[in-house]
């Protein structure tokens, strides 16, 4: 028999929330890529991108080639929202997939604060070191606003950065 919520229910939680904190950490350490929608002249565009979190989980880090729509999206609106989701394609996905949404306000970054985003990036990211290295490439830092929890097919958990 399925648990699965038929009805949407919601609730707000702060991030000083221990509980909250464990289930954050958890899915943002545990997945490697997300989704990055940003938007411009009301045209959204969503990018697949690899990225870190820092360790108060305020923040996020990616890389990207300063010639692309993303990079020119979030110079001229730097409010952005990302996705990350435990989903696997999987038919259980509705009733034991998280789906965690954050709004940020993205920020390319440079010199010392540069230097270490790319350290915690490659951390997580070996494999990118030398492209998260090359000057052609804007450090973003994506500070959260508000993260958004959806878990149990439709329990939304607001969560405010406390």
């Amino acid at each position: 028999m399925s648990n699965i919520l038929t009805e949407p229910r919601s609730q707000e939680k702060t991030i000083n929330d221990p509980d909250v904190r464990r289930s954050l950490e958890a899915i943002l350490n545990g997945q490697r890529s997300g989704v990055l929608a940003t938007c411009f002249m009301d045209i959204p565009l969503c990018s697949q991108m690899a990225f870190a979190v820092d360790e108060d989980l305020r923040a996020l880090i990616m890389v990207t080639p300063k010639q692309t729509s993303k990079y020119d999206n979030m110079s001229a609106n730097p409010n952005v929202s990302f996705l990350v989701s435990t989903a696997r394609n999987d038919p259980a996905d509705p009733a034991q997939a998280q789906a965690l949404t954050v709004t940020a306000f993205a920020t390319e970054l440079d010199g010392e604060r540069r230097h270490r985003a790319v350290t915690l990036f490659t951390s997580k990211h070996p494999n990118l070191a030398a492209f998260a290295s090359a000057s052609a490439n804007a450090v973003m830092e994506l500070r959260i606003g508000t993260y958004f929890l959806v878990d149990n097919f439709q329990q939304v958990t607001r969560i405010a950065m406390g």
